[in-house]
């Protein structure tokens, strides 16, 4: 799909919102008529999953039933516009059905970088225990304390806020610590990964090690019974994927390796996305990103400007960066940032992160 196409797709749809139940249907056509034809170079990537909820999918989705305006001053409107170095904040809430409903916390922080030349995406992943000083947030009549970095969400959602609230908050302690300000963000919550995973017909991953997949302990160890997934490469459904990401005891590094699970969940999800070539038809992504459980804020982010800039990325331009490989206690309970977890943050902050990147390969996700 090149340019004009594209531009036309955003005119031509721009006031649908298209409903998700759809979507396995026709991914199920595409898959048909792609094994009857070459595959063929695809484009127009959105990276991650991050950037896929704060497109122009959630755009689309968002201006149901609201009058369209004149589709040739739409069409006319979507230049590439200036570009910029961008970042986006996805948290990933796993609020438990038997919970209230404000208890959630984020238990995956990712920060989405974009460079204004736009050659890389890199999603930096932030481990949930790191203790932080969070600053005083007045809507939710949080008065600030030290705590760690996943309170954020709960102080900030209380009152009202929900999952906005708590998106705000933690980026404000994100820019607080770092200088890193955001354009944008979403909060998925993580039941909305199996709706996704299964709407796509499964998500290849590749683990290093084999996964043990249960929620609590029982004396220390894996219930009787728990399911294993081997390692290698393998396609994962819904109920899988979930349990996945969910998954941090048993593992050789805590929540850091299920941070670096979810990593390679979200790559995987982007190559079959790409696979399926869905990332040129706007129905299908609006459909992927309105499922229950996405809640985009786009501040001034122009989601149409951004989706024309990306669309010649693939799977292959991630790079994926964590804090750290291992545990670093930190002085008063939870974890520390380490010296590179910091100087990671800073070269995100002052444009630097292509160079750390290369000169901090440990940190990079290993594929």
């Amino acid at each position: 799909m090149n340019e004009d196409d594209l531009r036309a797709a955003f005119a031509r749809h721009e006031a649908e919102a298209p409903d998700v139940r759809e979507l396995a249907d026709n991914i199920n056509i595409e898959v048909r008529r792609r094994r009857a034809r070459r595959t063929r170079a695809l484009t127009g990537a959105v990276a991650v999953v991050a950037a896929l909820a704060i497109a122009v999918p959630v755009w689309l989705a968002q201006r149901g039933g609201v009058t369209p305006p004149n589709p040739v001053d739409v069409a006319a409107s979507l230049t590439e516009g200036p570009q910029k170095d961008l970042n986006l904040l996805l948290l990933g809430s796993d609020h438990r059905s038997a919970w209230p409903e404000n208890v959630a916390r984020a238990d995956t922080i990712v920060i989405v970088h974009i460079p204004a030349d736009r050659k890389k995406i890199y999603t930096i992943s932030i481990d949930r225990n790191t203790v932080v000083d969070i600053p005083a947030y007045v809507p939710a009549g949080y008065a600030g304390g030290r705590e760690k970095i996943n309170s954020a969400y709960y102080f900030g959602s209380q009152k009202g806020g929900g999952p906005r609230g708590g998106l705000a908050l933690t980026e404000q302690v994100i820019t607080k610590l770092s200088g890193v300000t955001f354009d944008g963000g979403a909060v998925v919550e993580m039941s909305a990964v199996k709706t996704i995973t299964d709407a796509l017909g499964g998500v290849p991953v590749c683990l290093p090690v084999a996964v043990k997949l249960y929620l609590d302990p029982v004396n220390g160890t894996a219930p009787p019974g728990a399911r294993v997934l081997p390692a290698g490469c393998q396609s994962l459904n819904g109920s899988d994927a979930l349990a996945l990401i969910r998954q941090r005891y048993g593992l050789p590094h805590g929540s850091y390796s299920r941070d670096r699970n979810v990593q390679r969940y979200l790559v995987g999800a982007v190559q079959k996305i790409s696979e399926l070539n869905l990332f040129t038809d706007a129905d299908k992504i609006a459909a992927l990103v309105a499922t229950k459980g996405v809640t985009p804020d786009l501040g001034t982010l122009s989601a149409p400007q951004l989706a024309l800039q990306l669309r010649d990325f693939t799977a292959g331009d991630l790079v994926p960066l964590s804090q750290s490989t291992t545990f670093n206690a930190g002085p008063s309970g939870g974890e520390a940032f380490t010296s590179e977890g910091l100087t990671l943050l800073k070269a995100l902050a002052n444009g630097t992160i292509a160079q750390f990147a290369v000169d901090h390969p440990q940190l990079v996700l290993q594929r």
